[in-house]
């Protein structure tokens, strides 16, 4: 249901301008908007600017809260995962101690908040170079792996002595290029020099030069001058001798992971002490920003000023007492008779019962309705939870289904979407059990084998299973039609509301001369209701010209397609059925049994994702159609969340 909205404007003195926004912003449920043109245009009256101080703070402010984003999608992933259960038992003790201790905190002004951000932003931010650095070190001496494994042990081979200098080389096996290159060091070096060789791998040789220290400058011009790779060592570990290096980096592979690890365990922490802090600062600063880009988009005169919004209907009468009340004759509020343009601006606040308002995530997930038009969230309540069981039908799926999604919403009950998203599938699974037991089925044809009874055997009865769902097509396309008529008579669009009658008719012709044909209705009544759908056809092309023809022809395919829910409802029970034949093949008992689960378990998957697509599909695109406006402005008080009387 869309909740009837008031148009309301408020007009004071600029000295009481921070006191009555405070007040709607306590308040929580005018939904401030800007003026409409014919205000910006009365003489005198202009927009209200921010002082050099507010503009600055206003600076700050996004400064602020864009680095509390960036910390923020740090740590909050770290945080969910304390629901998880991924995280060592006496963090999660230390965490949740903290939790409630900070959840009883006072409020803290914007000064303190922006403090507080930065400070936990800071440590953040150190925590993750340190991490990122590690991270760098440790992919530069991976790198370094597998000619370290083969120097290594050649490396232990060579005397320390001061008097011996030595250099590692990379060559390429294809190039054949170490007796030339032993040649050379044997005339440079007279013929001391030792040469220790180890294969990395089929292309690359790994090779340890070991000469006097007086020839290592000739060394290595000969190196430069042959492109001869020598083995660079890290800057950090440029000065030390190759030995002293390789050690040192063998040493720091195995420490590096812990000093890593033990960061990673530091910002966990972290991020579970300060979440709740750092929200509580996070949502203090978005508010004030909010704040000032609303007192930047206000217009008045030079002494007073001028803001109007939409506040729910039943909460405009205490809102205006209450203001009336706290200051007397020196604020102005009025309810205004919104203009007909701007119907479709106003805000929309969804609200339903308790068992319909998991079902306004699905109809969130196309779009908003707009203002005065219909709430499509009861008929998908109504209808979703029915298709899903008559796709689905099983009662072995059905409880499976609804315990797991009892599960998930008590589990994750924390996450509004998760938790609609659990309670539509339990209600769904509700009328998967009650057709499951309707078909006969469950787990497939198992029922059969243990004796359940069944009142229609849908694996047998395709054809008229088939009808059905055409005929529920049928009924529930011309449900929103009726629905799309009311809806346009009550926009005054005459002529959208004749063309959508035509079609309720034409829909019932079409079913009339099906009926006639099938002998379920007099054969002389065929004649008359396909004249009538060609008379509805020519009217529709007065109505809408070329593209009537193409409307009818929708209107036949909208309702075929409800036929998918006998396709997919017949595939799940013969997938059933095959998983039930795979497990009496193998001669093991066991392995038919974990054979069996195995595709039961693929079918339950496919079972739940098909039925649920499949049923959204035919809401949002052969059902929505008929009567849905999108488009719809969210209702978004000024303040700390709803504070409705709905």
């Amino acid at each position: 249901m869309i909740i009837k909205m008031s148009k309301v404007s408020v007009i004071g003195p600029h000295s009481l301008l921070q006191e009555i926004m405070a007040y709607i912003y306590e308040a929580g449920v005018l939904h401030i908007e800007t003026p409409p043109e014919y205000v910006k245009d009365t003489p005198y009256i202009r927009k209200l600017t921010l002082s050099l101080e507010q503009k600055n703070e206003m600076a700050e402010l996004e400064r602020v809260l864009a680095l509390a984003r960036r910390t923020l999608n740090t740590i909050k992933p770290l945080y969910i995962r304390v629901h998880s259960g991924d995280i060592p038992g006496s963090i999660q003790h230390d965490f949740f101690k903290q939790h409630s201790i900070t959840n009883k905190h006072e409020e803290i002004g914007t000064t303190e908040a922006k403090a507080s951000i930065e400070r936990i932003s800071i440590s953040v931010d150190n925590l993750n170079q340190e991490i990122k650095e590690i991270e760098q070190q440790l992919s530069l001496y991976t790198r370094y792996e597998k000619i370290l494994n083969s120097l290594s042990p050649l490396m232990e081979l060579i005397p320390e002595s001061p008097f011996r200098d030595y250099t590692g080389i990379t060559l390429y096996k294809r190039e054949s290029p170490l007796p030339l290159l032993e040649e050379a060091i044997q005339r440079v070096t007279d013929g001391r020099y030792e040469i220790f060789k180890k294969d990395v791998d089929e292309e690359l040789m790994a090779c340890v030069v070991v000469y006097p220290k007086e020839f290592a400058p000739e060394i290595k011009r000969l190196f430069h001058m042959e492109n001869i790779s020598e083995l660079r060592m890290p800057a950090d570990l440029a000065d030390m001798p190759l030995m002293e290096a390789l050690r040192t980096i063998m040493q720091k592979k195995d420490e590096l992971p812990l000093d890593m690890k033990g960061l990673e365990n530091t910002l966990k922490q972290l991020a579970f002490e300060k979440y709740d802090e750092f929200i509580r600062c996070f949502n203090i600063i978005e508010e004030r920003l909010r704040q000032m880009e609303i007192f930047s988009a206000l217009y008045g005169t030079k002494d007073t000023f001028y803001l109007c919004g939409w506040i729910p209907e039943k909460s405009t009468h205490p809102f205006i007492d209450n203001i009336r009340k706290r200051f007397n004759d020196m604020v102005i509020i009025r309810i205004l008779t919104p203009a007909r343009t701007e119907i479709e601006i106003t805000p929309v606040l969804l609200s339903n019962p308790g068992v319909i308002r998991p079902f306004e995530a699905l109809t969130r997930f196309l779009a908003l309705p707009k203002y005065g038009t219909f709430d499509p969230t009861p008929l998908l309540a109504m209808f979703f939870p029915v298709f899903f069981g008559l796709i689905l039908g099983d009662m072995g799926y059905g409880m499976i289904i609804f315990l797991v999604s009892f599960f998930v919403r008590w589990r994750w009950r924390g996450n509004e979407t998760i938790r609609d998203m659990s309670s539509v599938l339990m209600l769904s699974s509700l009328f998967t059990i009650f057709f499951g037991v309707i078909f006969g089925e469950l787990f497939g044809d198992l029922g059969r084998y243990i004796g359940l009874h069944h009142y229609i055997d849908r694996s047998v009865a395709l054809i008229p299973f088939l009808i059905f769902s055409i005929i529920i097509g049928g009924l529930h396309i011309s449900l929103g039609l009726l629905i799309g008529v009311i809806i346009s008579f009550k926009r005054r669009e005459a002529n959208e509301a004749i063309v959508r009658i035509l079609k309720m008719f034409f829909v019932f012709s079409i079913f009339g001369a099906a009926a006639a044909a099938s002998g379920l209705l007099p054969g002389g009544l065929l004649r008359i209701m396909v004249l009538l759908a060609i008379g509805i056809i020519a009217a529709l092309f007065f109505l809408e010209k070329w593209i009537a023809p193409f409307d009818a022809i929708k209107l036949i395919v909208n309702i075929l397609s409800y036929a998918r829910i006998m396709g997919f409802g017949a595939a799940s029970i013969f997938l059933a059925s095959i998983a039930n034949r795979l497990t009496a093949m193998p001669r093991s008992i066991v392995l038919g049994i974990i054979i069996g689960i195995f595709f039961h378990i693929i079918n339950l998957v496919v079972g739940v994702y098909a039925p649920a697509i499949q049923t959204l599909r035919l809401h949002y695109v052969e059902f929505f159609d008929k009567f849905f406006y999108p488009g719809g402005v969210e209702y978004k008080p000024f303040g700390r969340g709803r504070k409705v009387v709905i």
